[in-house]
């Protein structure tokens, strides 16, 4: 349904499932991964644990694209309408659509137990689904999923030590203080239309900057955007998740900076690595960041347009720390004191007020009250800083799991040849997870399983 909190809208859209059931048997469990912001196919190459779990538990493997990205838009594709495209909205189509998924394979009450599974973005829906719609399935594996990131709470330093962490310890030996001086390179540069000028050319800016005296705060946006988004990509295999990258692209980054005697020259070469390893983009739309001056948001660069979809508009409306940087590509929360700019790019780009004080009083941040969840974070990203705040007192089945030398959800991906132990136990915890969901929801011991 295009509206579902509107009952008085009965009009319906195409929304995009792909399914997986080699190994699925007539009420076996069902393995639903929950569409986040991209089209589904890339998450279906992308999660290859989901179907590690369901070969073992003879499962069946369901996934639904997200609504207004991909090819599932519920007002057309050319729309400019997008005041569907809510958090809440997307939670209401997953539970209509377990509803009817499980009618159409004629599933009895205690079969076809239900686990939901999401990372990033799609994780955080897993837990708020738990929290809103419990009765619908048996629990959720969510990774990476920051769903405590809200401003005022000192989190965006958090987060900055934890990209700082990643290049310290997984670079090489010199490169935070080589991160520290680019930043401080374009600070400085930044206070003249001279200096502006020289980082202009030598970043290779798609609009001019000399005259921009808030280009120094929207460049160094863009930078920390680059450098957090290697670290939450610092896979130990060459991947193109969200971009092509080799593997261990921190280290490739930190070469590249302590290699030049020029910081500026070396910054350059970082952003090149994770957004120009095709050679895709004629130059850097720096100006396109929402702090600073409220501007366009028009991309110059990329030859082909980032595949984001509407996710701009998404984070304005529910997640203002979560909007996005690099030209599309990266993340990078701004201060509390960019707050109210990036408020003011949000209202005039989308005519949208961001809420930020919305989805804690809805769906509970750290307080999450229903449980059979498990969290898993890596170490390398700087997302794990806004994991839950567990309190122990409450007694729930919800385990916050962090990986030792891990990237944003490596854990959902597939087993590479030759897996790390650290990942491989972090897989077995979610498998031993599903598997007493799976046993309680059919109203049986734990010794009973698939």
């Amino acid at each position: 349904v295009v509206e579902r909190l509107d009952l008085t809208n009965t009009q319906t859209f195409r929304q995009k499932v792909l399914t997986y059931d080699k190994w699925w048997r007539q009420g076996n469990p069902i393995m639903l991964y929950l569409g986040n912001e991209g089209s589904i196919e890339a998450f279906y190459d992308n999660t290859g644990a989901i179907f590690e779990h369901a070969e073992a538990l003879n499962a069946s493997v369901v996934f639904v694209e997200h609504r207004y990205y991909g090819t599932s838009f519920p007002r057309g594709r050319n729309t400019t309408d997008l005041s569907g495209l809510t958090v809440e909205q997307a939670m209401a189509d997953y539970a209509w659509f377990i509803k009817g998924l499980r009618q159409r394979l004629d599933c009895e009450a205690h079969q076809c137990a239900t686990v939901t599974f999401g990372g990033s973005y799609g994780g955080m829906l897993v837990a708020w689904f738990r929290q809103k719609y419990p009765q619908t399935h048996a629990g959720g594996i969510a990774g990476s999923a920051p769903v405590d990131f809200y401003p005022n709470t000192g989190v965006q330093e958090r987060f900055w030590n934890a990209t700082m962490h990643t290049f310290t310890k997984f670079g090489t030996s010199g490169c935070g203080e080589a991160v520290n001086s680019g930043l401080a390179r374009v600070a400085n540069l930044s206070l003249t239309a001279k200096g502006r000028l020289l980082f202009e050319q030598q970043l290779h800016s798609c609009l001019p900057l000399h005259n921009e005296t808030t280009a120094g705060a929207k460049v160094d946006l863009f930078i920390r955007g680059v450098l957090a988004s290697l670290a939450m990509l610092d896979y130990p295999v060459a991947t193109d998740f969200v971009v092509p990258l080799p593997a261990n692209p921190v280290q490739h980054a930190c070469e590249a900076l302590e290699n030049q005697s020029d910081p500026m020259i070396g910054l350059r070469k970082v952003v090149d690595l994770f957004l120009n390893g095709t050679g895709g983009f004629r130059c850097y739309d720096y100006m396109a960041e929402m702090v600073g001056r409220v501007t366009n948001g028009k991309f110059l660069g990329p030859q082909v347009q980032p595949d984001m979809g509407n996710w701009q508009y998404q984070a304005c409306n529910e997640m203002i720390l979560e909007t996005l940087t690099s030209d599309g590509f990266g993340f990078y929360p701004p201060t509390d004191a960019q707050v109210k700019e990036v408020t003011a790019a949000c209202e005039s780009r989308y005519g949208v007020t961001p809420r930020p004080e919305w989805l804690p009083l809805s769906l509970g941040a750290s307080d999450l009250r229903v449980g059979q969840l498990l969290f898993t974070d890596g170490e390398k990203d700087p997302w794990h800083v806004g994991a839950p705040r567990l309190d122990p007192s409450l007694k729930l089945d919800i385990v916050h799991h962090m990986i030792p030398g891990a990237a944003h959800h490596e854990d959902l991906r597939f087993d590479p040849p030759n897996p790390r132990p650290a990942v491989v136990a972090a897989k077995k915890l979610a498998r031993d997870s599903i598997r007493r969901w799976v046993a309680q929801a059919a109203g049986v011991g734990h010794e009973v399983l698939v």
